[in-house]
């Protein structure tokens, strides 16, 4: 038995329609719970309890077992003196007030079903993915829209706090930190560490000194990446290689060993390369592609903004020869990358800059495009649609995403209201 299912119970009002009597055998009747403290002090603040003939208004301490009250040092703390009722799984010694008179107590072990039990060890022990998914059950249409409707914002804000974090350590410059989060986003979950470090190693500032010169731009990031050594045969990567060499001595850049990138797994048009040249086509087309959006309301237009247009043979089996592919004809980007683009970097990095700004409906008009993103079809979400669900927007995919990485991983079943739900419903 766990505090926290104990805790869970008295907040949910499940002992409310028992009859209930303290451990001296006075009739007890719950007026108020009280509100839950997630800070020092006892568990329920405020609570109503009628106790025998008497009505008493104070604080609920909840205990597995009564002498978890000696234990946990209670006895010399003045902030359990007001406790009107000690509730406990098991009663096991009379706990003392400071006037040596025993504090009221409710045992309540058996008071609890065998299901309630049940299904929370199995929550709690379970080896799949998504803790509950042997006992899923489909919520009320309006209780797990609103919870999903939490959870992507939720989701949204973890993204946001990594905006604010990226935009303090850059001073404030827009441009260059959507510079930096559109490189870690084109690296994808694989190789998006060592898009930043490119991102950091060739900075916004030295990118737009030769914002005129695509070929520049391409040998500064490829042959930093580390992608421009050895004896190339390409005639295009040649000149790149060359290019390279003379900006490398011009501004002290040294390249990275190319052992950081990823290619195993991972698709040809996914390569770390081809990215490479689609984030640099990118902010090539598109130098003030963060003052182009904020002005832009229709979310069709917006996704039109950042495609790439136009086509460049790339040997990517030059670059790398461990790769058996020789040759990528077309760097324009997916539906599905520039729909990622979307949900983890610009929508983001908007929602901040309304927020920053005070700019409500900036903000608004961003979440409006994060419901227009159809569906995303990863492996947590793959999870999820194995328990029944059925997705159709982004900010369903991605509550999902937030509801798996921050409730089910750390078995927050009690906090979760699909856990609610099941412990609820016998």
């Amino acid at each position: 038995m766990k505090e926290d299912l104990l805790q869970f119970l008295w907040q949910h009002k499940y002992l409310l329609q028992k009859e209930l009597f303290t451990t001296s055998g006075e009739p007890i009747q719950i007026i108020k719970t009280g509100l839950l403290n997630r800070h020092s002090g006892p568990d329920f603040f405020n609570a109503q309890i009628r106790i025998g003939d008497k009505l008493w208004i104070g604080n609920v301490e909840i205990h597995v077992k009564s002498s978890d009250w000696m234990k946990h040092g209670h006895q010399f703390d003045s902030a359990y003196h007001n406790v009107i009722l000690h509730v406990v799984w098991q009663h096991n010694t009379e706990i003392l007030d400071p006037f040596n008179n025993p504090y009221p107590t409710l045992e309540i072990a058996q008071l609890i079903s065998e299901k309630i039990l049940n299904n929370y060890k199995k929550m709690m022990e379970a080896k799949q993915e998504i803790p509950c998914s042997s006992i899923f059950k489909p919520l009320p249409s309006i209780v797990w829209n609103n919870w999903l409707s939490r959870l992507s914002v939720e989701r949204l804000e973890v993204k946001v706090a990594a905006i604010q974090q990226a935009h303090e350590k850059l001073n404030g410059n827009w441009e260059a930190l959507l510079y930096e989060q559109m490189a870690i986003v084109f690296g994808q979950k694989s190789n998006a560490s060592s898009f930043e470090v490119v991102s950091k190693v060739i900075s916004y500032k030295l990118q737009l000194s030769y914002q005129s010169n695509l070929l520049a731009r391409q040998a500064l990031v490829l042959g930093a990446a580390g992608f421009l050594k050895g004896n190339l045969k390409d005639p295009y990567n040649l000149s790149l290689q060359q290019e390279f060499k003379f900006l490398a001595g011009k501004h002290g850049i040294k390249p990275l060993d190319v052992s950081i990138w990823k290619f195993g797994g991972i698709r040809p048009a996914n390569f770390p390369t081809i990215r490479l040249f689609q984030w640099v086509e990118c902010m090539h087309q598109h130098p003030n592609l963060f003052e182009e959006l904020l002005h832009i309301t229709d979310f069709t237009h917006a996704k039109k903004i950042i495609q790439i247009n136009g086509k460049q043979k790339i040997d990517i089996g030059d670059l790398h020869p461990n790769t058996k592919e020789a040759y990528i004809e077309t760097i324009q980007l997916s539906k599905d990358l520039i729909n990622s683009i979307f949900i983890n970097t610009l929508i983001p990095i908007l929602f901040y800059y309304g927020k920053y700004n005070q700019q409500e409906q900036l903000c608004e008009k961003v979440y409006l495009w994060l419901q227009e993103i159809p569906a995303e079809n990863n492996y947590i979400i793959k999870q999820w649609k194995k328990s029944g669900i059925r997705l159709q927007k982004a900010t369903e995919t991605q509550a999902l995403i937030q509801l798996k990485n921050y409730y089910c991983n750390t078995k927050k079943c009690l906090t979760c209201a699909i856990g609610d739900y099941i412990l609820k419903t016998e």
